[in-house]
């Protein structure tokens, strides 16, 4: 019995996360991407099914699920699938084959990885038919793989700010004087959770904070734990800022990477020109070759004229010769 891999899926209106089949991974040397088809199991229409197809990110060793943001890599990414559904679909057939019209690509070793949780609404889907969901599978397990592509840029993890309201801090009892109060665990494990994970939900409670001046209403909770709400506002900022900052170094790393492809595209264009010149260099030399030895066989051909005729004038001085022997007789 086939053992099929399972990924975590967190949908929209939904309270407990869903199990999606994965179908398998495949990168694309072209762009240098890797790619994730999964599927929900969700018959849309008799007959065929939905799977959805997503942007595999590989960072030391760590994995990171998110929409496919270039409408360029969309289109290869579909393209590749195509071509893998087209192999599943039949038999006797290689992976990753290249044809003149075909992408390059190969299957991606997942073995062994642990890939983050994802939302479906986050990706790209698209319907095929429902007998071909258990051939790729297949054709995924059996075919040859070799690990993903390392991501170069810098992977900034996505942080979403709610406003949900929490229970207010309990005191502390005397006998648990070293206990935190909850908001500031909340807050530990929610920046622990944000170096852990691409995507982050930080819950802020509404502080009341007591202006300076004003008398101290009696059901608020005593000041000390009062202190900490200014502490917890920094704290969001500087998450806030150092977000901000990842956000702008991303940025130049993706101005250097286009500038880059920039480069790269001028230097494919000069390597084209010079390929072209050298092509016509040797057409020049063939068209020299080929005219050195036209010139050599006409330079035989005049030489050997040029010794028949020294033959026929010896041959003419040797009548000549005998004429005037035979006249003096």
């Amino acid at each position: 019995m086939m053992l099929l891999r399972t990924l975590v899926l967190e949908r929209n209106g939904q309270d407990a996360p869903v199990n999606g089949a994965l179908l398998c991974g495949f990168a694309v040397g072209q762009i240098a991407s890797n790619f994730l088809v999964y599927s929900l199991d969700e018959e849309v229409e008799p007959g065929s099914s939905r799977v959805y197809i997503a942007a595999l990110r590989k960072k030391l060793e760590r994995y990171f699920l998110s929409g496919i943001e270039s409408k360029e890599d969309l289109q290869i990414a579909m393209h590749v699938f195509k071509q893998i559904l087209m192999l599943a679909s039949t038999s006797g057939a290689k992976a990753g084959g290249v044809t003149e019209t075909q992408v390059p690509y190969y299957f991606v070793d997942l073995k062994g990885c642990k890939l983050p949780p994802a939302r479906p609404e986050d990706h790209h889907s698209v319907n095929i038919k429902k007998a071909l969901v258990m051939k790729v599978i297949t054709l995924g397990i059996s075919a040859p793989t070799l690990p993903a592509i390392e991501s170069t840029s810098l992977i900034v993890p996505s942080i979403r700010f709610s406003s949900q309201m929490i229970s207010p801090p309990r005191s502390a009892s005397p006998a648990e004087p070293d206990r935190q109060p909850e908001h500031e665990q909340s807050l530990e494990e929610s920046l622990q959770t944000a170096v852990e994970t691409p995507l982050v939900r930080v819950s802020v409670a509404p502080a009341d904070v007591q202006e300076p001046g004003l008398p101290s209403k009696p059901q608020l909770p005593a000041p000390t734990e009062h202190d900490a709400l200014p502490e917890v506002d920094s704290t969001l900022t500087n998450l806030a800022r150092v977000a901000q900052e990842l956000t702008q170094q991303k940025h130049a790393v993706l101005e250097r990477e286009a500038t880059l492809e920039q480069w790269q595209v001028r230097l494919q264009h000069e390597q084209n020109q010079m390929d072209d010149k050298a092509r016509a260099l040797e057409q020049r030399c063939a068209q020299l070759h080929d005219q050195t030895q036209a010139f050599n066989q006409k330079a035989d051909a005049l030489n050997l004229m040029k010794s028949q005729l020294a033959q026929l004038r010896q041959n003419l001085q040797g009548m000549l010769h005998a004429l005037d022997q035979v006249l003096e007789g």
